[in-house]
């Protein structure tokens, strides 16, 4: 969903100076298609864990996230204590009524965007024809990551990272090290 907000941002013009953008495995097409089993995914997640241990493994055992040491520092602050139990900060369930507006013609204004762009996939699966083709004529930088689910920056961190810091050394011309 930050990906959607972020485009949006960009193709506004209230923030010039944008120099690049990268957007996180969120595909127009992908993203539509996967909005009626969003509903599902959100009625079968647990509601509150007794513990943040259990929330971790839940996490892990459900493959939201696929990397152990980048669960134990991102779930915490998605929840928050209740009593005895630990639960979700926000209910995602209320901007329900929002999701096919962020991703409409989302591939579009992706294109359209007049900084740098680079798009980081799960897979290849997730392209849609507009991007396939936008792809193809050069207009944004494409990787994949095919060990990575939905949430490439916490299933990978060293990949993405060194895909950032790549990015911002092709359009901001940062001295940054080469290496993290």
């Amino acid at each position: 969903m930050g990906g959607a907000v972020v485009t949006h941002v960009a193709i506004s013009n209230k923030l010039p100076s944008i120099l690049a953008v990268a957007v996180l495995d969120v595909v127009e097409g992908s993203a539509i298609d996967a909005l009626g089993k969003m509903s599902v995914y959100l009625a079968n997640r647990p509601s509150q864990f007794d513990s943040l241990e259990r929330a971790i493994g839940w996490h892990i055992k459900s493959r939201t996230l696929r990397n152990p040491e980048s669960a134990q520092v991102s779930v915490p602050p998605l929840l928050y204590p209740d009593e005895s139990n630990w639960r979700w900060r926000v209910d995602v369930v209320q901007t329900q009524p929002f999701w096919e507006e962020w991703f409409h013609d989302l591939s579009l204004k992706f294109l359209s965007m007049t900084c740098g762009k680079l798009l980081i996939l799960a897979g290849t699966d997730r392209l849609d024809k507009t991007l396939l083709i936008g792809q193809m004529q050069g207009k944004f930088q494409l990787s994949i990551l095919p060990e990575a689910g939905h949430f490439v920056h916490e299933d990978e961190p060293g990949k993405v990272a060194q895909l950032l810091m790549q990015l911002w050394h092709n359009y901001a011309g940062l001295s940054l090290p080469k290496q993290l």
